[in-house]
């Protein structure tokens, strides 16, 4: 009986660390332009702070960041929403100069539940915003796959970044290969590719849970067994 216990309390624990942290992360690793399998922007979706409201958070990576020109940054940004969850654009709270509207294409990556867009002198990187005033919508609600035709498969997010460099784009706007930053050439790239300053990028890997979760339900399984030899030990003294 202590062993289910204890194997309970540390099932318990494996699940609550997560759910405790109140976040999820994932990384958007493919693109319609670079290189895929690149983790080159994070989308962070938590349920801290306000109460009630589900907050995004989309931060381009080092890859990206590597290839930044002048006003770099996210321009648009879309997700989807479980069905029975009453979310609408209506309940975007986007970044000033940025708006919300009820479905949209993301060019590759198909159609999503709600996109939003800023102006060319509004990318936001990081891109902030928050979900408020829908009932009963947890930080699941709003991680559900994309939709129609999706030529680079479908995806979970999917965000539109401009602003940066890849290719000799000073001299004529003409580059060699049309490779992404790890030298891997761009499936359907060819030679003479043109000088690419934005792109579109989905993904549905997600972030893998610290290492320290996994340590501290490693101490407390020990802990546990340790517990339940010495009680066998006693009763049988």
């Amino acid at each position: 009986m202590k062993l289910k216990i204890a194997a309970g309390l540390l099932v318990g624990l494996s699940l609550a660390a997560p759910g405790q942290a109140a976040s999820i992360s994932y990384f958007l690793n493919q693109s319609n332009q670079l290189a895929d399998g690149i983790n080159y922007l994070k989308v962070t979706i938590d349920d801290e702070g306000a109460l009630g409201a589900i907050n995004f958070t989309v931060e381009a990576l080092q890859p990206l960041l590597d290839l930044a020109g002048s006003n770099f940054g996210i321009q648009k940004f879309a997700f989807n929403v479980l069905g029975g969850v009453a979310a609408e654009a209506r309940n975007v709270d986007e970044p000033a100069g940025w708006r919300a509207r009820n479905g949209g294409r993301m060019d590759g990556f198909g159609l999503f539940d709600i996109r939003l867009e800023g102006k060319g002198n509004k990318r936001q990187d990081p891109l902030t915003f928050s979900i408020t005033g829908v009932d009963f919508d947890t930080i699941q609600s709003y991680i559900d796959l994309s939709s129609g035709r999706s030529p680079e498969g479908f995806s979970l997010f999917a965000a539109h970044v401009a602003g940066f460099n890849l290719g000799n784009c000073d001299n004529g706007g003409y580059s060699g290969d049309k490779k992404g930053p790890s030298g891997s050439k761009k499936k359907g790239g060819s030679e003479g590719g043109k000088c690419i300053t934005s792109a579109y990028f989905g993904g549905t890997q997600v972030v893998p849970a610290p290492p320290a979760i996994w340590l501290l339900g490693t101490a407390v399984a020990g802990l546990a067994v340790r517990r339940f030899r010495a009680g066998r030990q006693a009763a049988a003294a």
